[in-house]
């Protein structure tokens, strides 16, 4: 039976040991670091918060300014633009009304648009002629404004009565009228071939009463082309000038 050999003992043998405890120091150290990170410090953390704090609010504060100073830009903006559109409006509704009030009369028939002039020149009953010297300024002043209309817009002076006459003095008696208003209008310098006179004689009494007094009177129509825009919008500005009453 063969002699067992006994190994030898290693000179070395105790020497792993000393590595291994470095290891395991050096993990020890290592887990005291993290739980020392992972430990919070509630005196830097507030001071911190502190900081954070006065940043943003800092921020928020100045976010706020400015976002009330944009909104009061755009406040007054939209105040200016409401005012403008107000204004707007209200001289579109004064300018409706003004068409509205200087249109109370208005014919249209062969592709014409007579504009009737709101102001009604009376006489006395059964008399042509125009005594009120303010009546005669009132035409002189209208014969005037007159030349400057284009020459497409037509003036037509129409001569009415009351119904106290016969039917031929009544046509007589309204065109004479119309007459004597055409002569206001030949001194004012108005072009003669764009007037023209009509006599309706007791026809188409003021509110279907040809009894009253107010029969008695000439009245002054504008005619001109329904296409014709511009002359119209002239026709228009010229009785806003005149006025709509008569003295």
């Amino acid at each position: 039976m063969a002699k067992k050999h006994k190994c030898p003992e290693c000179p070395a043998g105790e020497k792993w040991a000393v590595p291994y405890a470095d290891f395991l120091s050096l993990l020890l150290a290592l887990f005291i670091a993290l739980w020392a990170i992972s430990k919070t410090n509630p005196a830097k953390v507030e001071a911190l918060k502190t900081e954070f704090v006065k940043i943003f609010d800092y921020t928020s504060t100045q976010t706020v300014k400015e976002e009330a100073k944009t909104q009061e830009k755009y406040k007054g903006a939209a105040k200016e633009e409401s005012d403008e559109l107000k204004s707007l409006k209200q001289m579109t509704m004064t300018q409706q009304e003004t068409i509205k009030r200087l249109q109370a009369a208005l014919d249209q028939s062969d592709n014409q648009v007579a504009l009737n002039l709101p102001s009604k020149v009376e006489f006395e009953r059964g008399s042509a002629q125009i005594v009120s010297a303010d009546i005669q300024d009132y035409l002189k002043r209208m014969a005037e404004l007159t030349t400057y209309l284009p020459p497409q817009a037509k003036i037509e002076i129409r001569g009415y009565t009351d119904n106290s006459d016969s039917i031929i003095r009544s046509y007589e008696l309204a065109y004479q009228r119309a007459e004597n208003v055409l002569k206001y209008f030949i001194e004012g310098g108005a072009n003669l071939k764009n007037i023209s006179i009509k006599s309706y004689g007791l026809n188409n009494p003021i509110n279907g009463n040809p009894q009253t007094l107010e029969n008695n009177r000439v009245e002054i129509y504008f005619k001109v082309d329904t296409a014709d825009t511009s002359t119209q919008k002239s026709v228009l500005e010229l009785i806003n000038k005149i006025g709509t009453k008569a003295p």
